[in-house]
């Protein structure tokens, strides 16, 4: 091996969850599915079927950037073993029925698997039913 020569070193907990979160902030899904695992299990804790495999999170993250306009709004990150858990507020655009557009604050809970190779393998988001409820009720949104 050459002096020069770098090692490959996986990334951070820390570096991982910043990179996986400019997915997010940028409304990125090519990125956001980069950092998965090929078998990788998104589950929205919400009652909804769990997404399972890279291509179908990138297109679910496709359909998701497509029909909601939402913020985060940053909370705790802790790090763990293989793992993070992310609490933020998602800031999400929506419109009454008669037009009037507003603002709704739905706490949120990510709790986020890694592999190894610092693959996300595992992620289950936990929002707070009752604002989620109360945001598409004003909205006239069918759950």
């Amino acid at each position: 091996m050459a002096a020069n020569a770098q090692i490959e070193r996986p990334l951070s907990i820390e570096a991982l969850f910043d990179r996986y979160h400019v997915g997010w902030e940028t409304k990125d899904p090519d990125l956001i599915a980069s950092l998965h695992s090929e078998d990788t299990i998104f589950a929205l804790r919400d009652g909804t079927e769990a997404v399972k495999g890279r291509e179908r999170l990138r297109e679910h993250c496709r359909q998701l950037f497509a029909t909601f306009d939402f913020e985060q709004e940053m909370g705790r990150r802790l790090y763990g073993d293989g793992h993070w858990v992310f609490e933020w507020t998602m800031l999400l655009s929506l419109r009454e029925p008669g037009g009037t557009p507003f603002t709704a604050r739905v706490g949120m809970l990510d709790v986020v698997t890694l592999n190894g190779a610092g693959e996300v393998t595992r992620k289950d988001v936990y929002p707070n039913g009752r604002e989620m409820h109360a945001a598409f009720a004003r909205a006239g949104i069918a759950q």
